[in-house]
């Protein structure tokens, strides 16, 4: 919910917020695309990042993209395990162990709890292609409790009251996965899940139940949730996760939602959508930051609903210090509409 006077500027405490630069056709097909396959090697095996091409063999220069925003690379697993059927990937699930890689043929599969860890030089991954369907009629269609340092890549997630959630999880690399038809959000990374990134997915449909609550990526909690979801009743200090190169399609409550508290949130290079969303619950913004530190750069939205006035908000909810000020916000652009508000609208508490 949103809290406090805006002030109709493009200003932060950093400075003047410009709108420069494009998110480029390459990186919005590229966020839609299939998932590169996740390669099992020998442990000692040195042959690069999953999807690479021959060790030696030149590659096209990439696009430059602002410090801080790079994707996150892929590592490569040391044990494949194929499953077809919902009893062989709960049995894999359980038995799973750092360098796993868990292979989703196509199909539709159950919702998942996950428990265990990988370690940070041996992530377990779970890929399979967009066919392959981990879909949910309530509750989580994925949740991540407490695990961290997993590779979710490629397939697809459906239903749920949300889409996939990450509690009290870190270093969680979720890439080129199809997220939607949820009933509130998508995506959220909550009770403390810190440097988690989605990269190069699609993030559609959602707010099928609740539209107030049907935000693309939600980071963090309200402070009316910290009781359950924070730190000895604290904060929830979902720290340092990024949102990067996804696509975004029907989204009736903000694309991402930043809340207070939570530092070092990184979105850039996606693609919004504002053709859907509801005004319910003031989701009345593509981009809501009420927490400090971030970093939203690069970003294009499409699209435009009657509910939808400034195209990104930052508002104080607690204190400036760790709520909605000190935070980068540039080089993003609309096409194809006049906003009926402001592109970047800062709380004037940040002043």
């Amino acid at each position: 919910m949103r809290t406090g006077s805006v002030s109709r500027t493009a200003t932060t405490c950093a400075g003047v917020v410009a709108a420069v630069a494009v998110l480029t056709v390459a990186a919005a097909q590229l966020a839609v695309a299939e998932a590169a396959p996740v390669r099992v090697v020998q442990q000692q095996q040195d042959d690069g990042p999953p999807g690479s091409s021959q060790r030696g063999q030149s590659q096209p220069p990439a696009a430059p993209v602002t410090p801080g925003t790079e994707l996150a690379d892929l590592a490569t697993g040391s044990r494949a395990v194929a499953v077809a059927d919902d009893e062989a990937l709960e049995q894999a699930l359980r038995d799973a162990a750092p360098g796993d890689v868990i292979r989703l043929a196509p199909g539709t599969y159950e919702a998942i709890e996950v428990t265990t860890s990988g370690t940070p030089d041996a992530p377990i991954t779970l890929t399979g292609p967009r066919e392959a369907v981990i879909a949910a009629d309530g509750g989580y269609a994925v949740h991540l409790q407490e695990a961290s340092h997993w590779q979710l890549v490629g397939f697809s997630v459906t239903g749920g009251g949300k889409g996939i959630v990450v509690d009290g999880g870190g270093e969680n690399v979720l890439d080129s996965l199809s997220v939607g038809e949820t009933g509130d959000e998508a995506v959220h990374f909550r009770s403390s899940s810190s440097g988690n990134v989605i990269q190069r997915s699609l993030v559609h449909d959602t707010g099928l139940e609740q539209p107030q609550y049907g935000e693309g990526v939600y980071v963090g909690s309200a402070k009316s949730n910290w009781r359950k979801y924070g730190l000895d009743g604290g904060p929830d200090l979902s720290m340092d996760n990024r949102v990067l190169e996804n696509v975004f399609q029907r989204i009736t409550a903000e694309n991402v939602d930043i809340k207070e508290e939570t530092g070092g949130t990184v979105v850039a290079r996606n693609a919004f959508d504002g053709s859907a969303i509801s005004g319910e619950n003031y989701a009345d913004s593509v981009v809501d930051v009420k927490g400090f530190d971030a970093l939203v750069v690069d970003n294009t939205t499409t699209g435009q609903s009657d509910a939808l006035g400034n195209i990104i908000e930052t508002h104080v909810i607690t204190e400036p210090e760790t709520s909605g000020c000190g935070n980068v916000i540039e080089g993003n652009r609309v096409e194809g509409f006049e906003p009926t508000g402001e592109l970047v609208a800062v709380d004037r508490k940040c002043e």
